[in-house]
């Protein structure tokens, strides 16, 4: 086990610089023994400083490893000391507040409040009531508290620590602790020795001139322990420490009292002397929130949490650690091992598994576990946009996909989908039930129909639906059942909508679809069975009408069959190559399938016939995209601007 700051700071000189040489003999790159090496850089001893500069070596290429420089370049001394506040909490420190109100003024309007309190029995105040005994403070005790809030954090508890009977009417926040009467009662200066309650709380009483009480509060992230220096100062010592830092925490008989021990990564904390009834609602609050605190740390992936959990049954039936305390420990390793197969350590886990061969099949387990699920895939495609877009001022064209998105995106969130990607004009979209994701396509060619029968501007989609099992990474996912999903799309007439034979079992004949056949895809070897969703409107037959009308009239695309025939392995090996042919602008397509040595041009036709390649470039890649390659903004934005200054001879 590492060793704790309060132990190294109580160690001799030359024991702590042979405690930094052990770090750095033994390789450790343990992040507790960083934190600690970090902690001794700001001791006042040089040497002992030039040790753990040397022990720093170990951690340098750890990924989280920083360097702040010299240690004795006070810019580097505070960096880190901010780098630990941040990460771990840190302290003791004093905290003053500066240009704070003026005393009496504060008084009288504490006592306001008081009277206030005294009528309607409620105290004016920015924090909960779950912490309402921090609206009795005075104001600049209040400023100070609010201070060392970080953003979005806020006191969700507070508790009195060197409780006795006098201070009861300010727990049950019937009085403030800062008003001037109290000074009396609750001034904590009578504690002769604080070191033999804890030696944190030492060095909190040596960092106040005249202690008056001392306070522990919790967010849902941190532990404040604030001791606050006499009423006629607006300052307090401020010690801080993250929750899911926490290894263990346990009530301890103090006299009449509970005083809570808790054991850090980092250090060892006393709450100390707390009412019973408030030290049983601390201990509990506490290890809830540190559990709940936990996130992905890059550590745990080199943890082993099956052997950890072992070793943690093996101290509970030797009835080493009590029945509370091994469920607290067990909940925070078992969370500890959700957050490493998390989200946040998949590309860490990934590269563990390509470099270190030994993890073994039960870490290809857990992986698949984690990562791997049932969706059902939708891709959308607009229907001649490549051919539109080459034709049409991009001012029109991103006027046309602000009324598609306007359109459609409300229905992918009404059905529970989520959107993956936009890949200029298509769509790619995950949901958990296929029944969802079809009825959203057919909702979507719907309101297509309604706005193409009443503009002359037309929109025509088409869609492909495939269910299957995916691998989802931070919200995107791969696989064998996306691509899929893309070739359904590929096949799709406008207006029409394919699901695989995967997607129509899942549906079990709740919606009608016919079956069009077997068809070849990229890559499979055989045909597949592919289905139609039946529209008994029509509307869809409609759709289809209109679009080949429109294409045979702009020549985006030549027309195409309502059924397409049957193909097979066999006879897409047989068909005779594309024949070499001269492109004109009117030509152009967003059929890609056509290889870009078929394009022969004149000199003169050498914009459209440029044109024409951009198109086939761009919907390559559109393909790669949907198929799992990385999206290339800078590429996009290219694509667009030279397509602008082609149009422009044309």
């Amino acid at each position: 086990m590492s060793i704790k700051f309060s132990s190294f700071d109580s160690m001799t000189r030359q024991n702590k610089i042979n405690a930094l040489m052990n770090i750095k003999n033994t390789g450790s790159v343990n992040r507790a023994d960083y934190f600690l090496t970090l902690h001794a850089m700001l001791d006042e001893d040089i040497q002992i400083c030039m040790s753990a500069k040397m022990a720093l070596t170990n951690f340098v290429s750890q990924n989280w490893y920083q360097d702040f420089g010299k240690p004795s370049d006070p810019l580097a001394r505070q960096k880190i000391a901010d780098f630990l506040r941040h990460n771990i909490g840190f302290g003791p420190e004093i905290f003053e507040l500066e240009n704070s109100p003026e005393r009496q003024q504060m008084a009288q309007n504490l006592a306001k409040k008081q009277k206030k309190f005294e009528t309607l029995q409620e105290w004016d105040g920015p924090f909960p009531q779950s912490a309402r005994l921090l609206n009795t403070l005075r104001e600049d005790t209040q400023q100070i508290l609010l201070k060392l809030l970080d953003p979005a954090e806020n006191y969700e508890k507070c508790w009195i620590c060197l409780f006795n009977e006098t201070l009861q009417p300010f727990k049950d926040c019937h009085r403030s602790l800062d008003s001037n009467a109290a000074t009396m009662v609750v001034n904590l200066s009578r504690i002769q020795n604080p070191a033999q309650i804890d030696p944190t709380l030492k060095a909190m009483f040596g960092q106040t001139e005249r202690p008056a009480y001392l306070l522990a509060l919790a967010t849902g992230k941190r532990c404040l322990l604030l001791l606050r220096d006499e009423t006629g100062t607006s300052q307090a010592s401020v010690l801080a420490f993250s929750l899911q830092n926490i290894v263990s925490i346990r009530n301890v008989k103090d006299g009449a009292n509970y005083s809570i021990e808790i054991e850090t990564q980092q250090d060892f904390i006393k709450l100390p002397m707390m009412a019973p009834e408030d030290a049983d609602e601390a201990v509990a609050f506490l290890r809830e929130k540190s559990i709940e605190s936990i996130e992905a740390q890059e550590e745990f992936i080199d943890r082993d949490f099956d052997k950890e959990l072992k070793k943690l049954d093996m101290l509970f039936k030797a009835r080493a650690i009590q029945n509370s305390e091994y469920i607290f420990r067990k909940s925070r390793l078992q969370k500890m091992e959700l957050e490493k197969f998390s989200d946040a350590n998949i590309e860490l886990l990934l590269a563990k598994r390509f470099s270190d061969g030994s993890q073994g099949e039960k870490f290809d387990e857990q992986l698949l576990k984690k990562f791997t699920f049932e969706k059902t895939v939708m891709f959308t495609d607009i229907v001649g946009f490549s051919s539109k877009a080459s034709q049409k001022m991009l001012l029109d064209t991103m006027t046309l996909l602000a009324v598609h998105d306007k359109l459609l995106m409300p229905l992918i969130k009404q059905y529970d989908g989520t959107l993956i990607k936009k890949i200029g004009d298509a769509l790619m979209v995950r949901f958990d039930e296929p029944l969802k994701a079809c009825n959203a396509a057919r909702e979507m060619q719907t309101r297509l129909f309604e706005f193409n029968k009443k503009h002359d501007e037309k929109i025509f989609i088409r869609i492909g639906i495939n269910t299957g099992t995916v691998f989802v990474k931070n919200d995107d996912v791969f696989g064998d059942a996306v691509n899929m999903a893309a070739r359904m799309e590929a096949l799709a007439k406008p207006g029409r909508i394919f699901i695989t034979e995967t997607t129509m079992k899942c549906l079990e004949n709740k919606l009608p679809a016919e079956n069009i056949g077997a068809q070849q895809v990229k890559g499979r070897e055989k045909p597949i069975i592919v289905y139609s969703l039946i529209d008994s409107t029509n509307q869809a037959n409609e759709m289809a009408e209109m679009a080949n009308e429109l294409m045979q009239t702009t020549g985006i695309q030549p027309a195409v069959s309502e059924n397409p025939p049957t193909q097979t392995a066999e006879s897409v090996a047989n068909e005779k190559p594309a024949q070499s042919k001269t492109l004109k602008a009117a030509q152009v397509s967003d059929i890609v399938d056509m290889p870009a040595s078929a394009v022969m041009a004149t000199p003169e036709e050498y914009p459209a016939s440029l044109l024409y390649a951009i198109d086939y470039a761009r919907q390559s890649y559109i393909e790669a995209v949907k198929e799992g390659r990385q999206r290339n903004p800078e590429l996009e934005d290219w694509f667009a601007r030279f397509e602008t200054l082609l149009r422009q001879t044309l």
